[in-house]
């Protein structure tokens, strides 16, 4: 594409222009080819204009930025590179028109829920693509960097998802990328809200902010698209007074268009009957917990927005055995679940208390540099529902560990708990406390392979250390 073309899509003073050949567009310096399109995004740790000089030697032909640099090729100067990265992805690859595009949000199941549907639509033969928190999937498989990339990336993600025939894309919205842009130049097809309570305060700072970031997804639908809401969640109220042509709601409590009735729920799966249109449709999961009954209703309620034959819908939902990190049985009755909110914790446990013969153990932790206010509430949730908690160490990365402890414990009000650092050493312990009938759930981590401390990636994947613990 030429640059002149390219361009037409921002605001911008251009200087030294001329006609040149576009054949890619990067904001990492390092990914630069000859040919491509440099972005200087200014984040919050780097400023891509300090990467230009390293750009334009790697083949650079033409640079965005917000401050003008001493050279002599293009440049186009706005004022939020951010912004603009987004508008130039869309031009440059299009808007996906013929793919169908479904964003989920909310505070918990976001993944659960992406991992459903991925598996409705291979059913139904799209070839779906997949973007979210533990992988980018496509034809092969990635481990993900961030649940919702940067906007440049997720054009191509499904660019190259396109080319490999898919006719749909799933993807994880979080709030972050609600906030810094990342998705609005995109267009969904499909905006599936799963829930909402207290998470990412450190960043949105009140929980109205961040309320109002996760409500965006809204204002990103196409005209006709369709809006499936969660009714037993108070933010449905906000949804239905929204502007929106078409919406779902589903339930439990409150029965909307779609909802269910607990047939079964036990340890090994869940029996629930769905009804739709006056017609129940009868679902076995392996997957487990009240919480995953609204997981599977939003996965089906998108599928009836697609209008899947619901035999595929079922299908491709009982064929999910299970996620990971996410409520994952690793071995015996020991599961790791990646639950960090109040919420997600209490749920998590309330499930499993129903569940248990013996007592039930919790080991967790908190992350640092992160929402304070949640760490003495879901120490308050874990003594109230577990009959022992071992607090112990997340990811403190520049907090001391011992202070992010001490702000766990001020939630206790029991005594019924122990404090083991290291986590290696706390799920060690807990395995070895853990009598036959008893049930040991390990949060926090989930999916995630490796340990922040300082400035420090260190190796650290829960489920491994269950296994390895096992085993000896």
């Amino acid at each position: 594409m030429q640059l002149s073309e390219l361009v037409t899509a921002i605001d911008g003073e251009s200087y030294k222009m001329k006609e040149i050949e576009i054949k890619s567009i990067e904001f990492d310096s390092r990914k630069v080819k000859p040919g491509a399109l440099f972005i200087a995004v200014k984040g919050e740790e780097f400023n891509g204009n300090n990467f230009i000089d390293n750009a334009i030697k790697n083949g650079a032909v033409a640079v965005v930025t917000q401050k003008e640099k001493p050279a002599r090729l293009p440049q186009i100067i706005v004022q939020d590179t951010r912004a603009a990265m987004g508008k130039l992805a869309r031009r440059f690859y299009g808007d996906f028109a013929d793919v169908t595009k479904i964003g989920i949000t909310g505070t918990n199941g976001k993944t659960t829920t992406s991992f459903l549907l991925h598996s409705i639509l291979e059913n139904a033969n799209k070839k779906p693509g997949l973007i979210g928190t533990i992988y980018y999937i496509g034809k092969t498989k990635v481990k993900a960097e961030r649940t919702t990339p940067e906007s440049l990336d997720i054009f191509k993600l499904i660019d190259q998802f396109r080319k490999d025939g898919a006719k749909a894309v799933v993807m994880e919205v979080s709030s972050h990328a609600l906030s810094l842009k990342r998705v609005d130049d995109m267009r969904f097809h499909i905006a599936v809200f799963t829930n909402l309570s207290q998470d990412h305060l450190d960043f949105h700072r009140t929980f109205e902010n961040y309320k109002a970031a996760k409500m965006r997804i809204f204002s990103l639908l196409e005209k006709d698209g369709f809006a499936i809401f969660n009714l037993d969640d108070p933010v449905s109220k906000a949804i239905e007074l929204m502007d929106l042509e078409n919406r779902v709601g589903y339930g439990v409590e409150n029965r909307g268009d779609i909802f269910a009735e607990i047939i079964k729920d036990s340890i090994d799966g869940l029996n629930v009957d769905v009804i739709y249109k006056e017609q129940r449709y009868r679902i076995n999961s392996n997957l487990i917990g009240k919480f995953n009954i609204y997981n599977i209703l939003a996965a089906f309620a998108t599928g009836v927005a697609m209008d899947i034959n619901t035999d595929i819908i079922i299908r491709g939902i009982e064929k999910l055995k299970s996620i990971r990190g996410r409520m994952e049985r690793v071995v015996d009755n020991i599961f790791v679940d990646f639950a960090h909110t109040p919420s997600a914790i209490e749920k998590v446990l309330m499930s499993l208390k129903q569940y248990t013969c013996g007592k039930l153990i919790i080991v967790f932790g908190c992350g640092g540099d992160r929402d304070k206010e949640k760490r003495p509430k879901m120490g308050a949730i874990a003594s109230r529902l577990a009959d022992f908690t071992i607090i112990t160490s997340d990811n403190p990365r520049k907090e001391s560990p011992k202070s992010i402890i001490g702000d766990i414990e001020k939630g206790m009000n029991n005594s019924y708990y122990k404090v083991i650092e290291d986590r290696r050493e706390a799920i060690r312990y807990a395995m070895s406390a853990k009598k036959k009938n008893d049930i040991l759930i390990v949060t926090g981590k989930g999916h995630e392979e490796h340990q922040i401390i300082g400035d420090k990636r260190i190796e650290f994947d829960d489920a491994g250390i269950i296994r390895e613990c096992f085993e000896n």
